[in-house]
């Protein structure tokens, strides 16, 4: 039975990129009609009823789903920025980077409109996330630049876009994949930042080689409660070599003496910006730990 990926969902009819490169246009049989449970994303299994149509017959194992934006089987997910218009700020960068981290996902960082910036100031934005270990990539839809190392990067892979709105997302689907003809919003002199121009999630096949990249309306959620206290540290990678040396098992690297992580800081070997940003993540994860502990109490009352 051939196999394909649901690229796009539209009043019912499900359309589906083939391993040939086609698509067709699919309904789900049987009980699949009315589980509602096929999103943008899936590898399904499906039959030819006409040229062009088809049957889903059934969806094959999910390796994760996230659920605002709704798709499934994502390999990676590219953060994009913009060094300027609209300015970036790195609690919003380590906000996703943690979220994805928590998520097993690997994140690629997407600097925007370099051409904006001098070189200078390029590299200063970008430098500190290339010393932690990410992948970070200084990218212009205006000049071109960047364009065959990001196409590179998203070789073999399923890969989201996510990022503010205004900072040039649409216009990168644009760059990469010619002929998708997306809608560009400008940035807002007043507001400092853009309008959502995307309204669904579309998977579309890269024109070279292996991969897709997803069209998503942007993610929605940002807030860490599904992330416990004991959890968070590993989400900043540079803390791992820096905890072995606390005192302590199981250091929150806040109030306990002896921690390497405080000392990697005081050192200079960890941004002491990225740890502040540890410290207002983690004030966040307690605080919805405590709510989780309050709610059966409520629940019994």
């Amino acid at each position: 039975m051939p196999v394909g990926r649901i690229n796009r969902i539209i009043g019912g009819f499900y359309y589906i990129s083939t391993e040939d490169g086609q698509i067709i246009t699919a309904v789900p049989r049987g009980k699949l009609r009315r589980t509602d449970g096929i999103v943008v994303g899936d590898v399904v299994d499906y039959e030819l009823t006409a040229p062009g149509q088809g049957v889903i017959e059934g969806v094959h194992p999910r390796r994760n789903l996230l659920k605002r934006p709704v798709v499934s089987n994502i390999t990676q997910v590219a953060v994009v920025f913009a060094h300027k218009n609209p300015d970036f700020n790195y609690l919003l960068i380590d906000r996703l980077l943690v979220m994805l981290a928590a998520l097993d996902l690997p994140a690629l960082i997407l600097f925007n409109k370099t051409d904006l910036v001098d070189p200078q100031t390029a590299i200063e934005n970008t430098e500190p996330y290339r010393r932690i270990g990410y992948t970070t990539l200084c990218t212009s839809t205006v000049s071109g630049q960047g364009k065959e190392e990001l196409l590179a990067a998203l070789q073999n892979e399923t890969t989201t876009l996510a990022g503010p709105s205004g900072v040039g997302k649409s216009a990168l689907i644009n760059m990469v994949v010619p002929g998708v003809k997306q809608q560009t919003g400008a940035v807002s002199p007043k507001i400092g930042r853009g309008r959502h121009t995307t309204r669904e999630v579309r998977l579309l096949p890269l024109p070279q080689g292996d991969g897709f990249l997803v069209d998503t309306p942007g993610f929605t959620q940002l807030d860490l409660d599904f992330i416990s206290p004991a959890e968070l540290a590993a989400c900043f990678p540079e803390f791992g070599p820096a905890g072995q040396d606390c005192r302590f098992q199981g250091c929150f690297h806040d109030q306990e003496p002896d921690c390497g992580v405080k000392a990697a800081v005081a050192a200079g070997a960890i941004f002491p910006w990225r740890y502040e940003n540890y410290l207002t993540f983690l004030a966040e994860v307690k605080k919805w730990e405590r709510q989780r502990r309050q709610q059966p109490r409520r629940t019994r009352k």
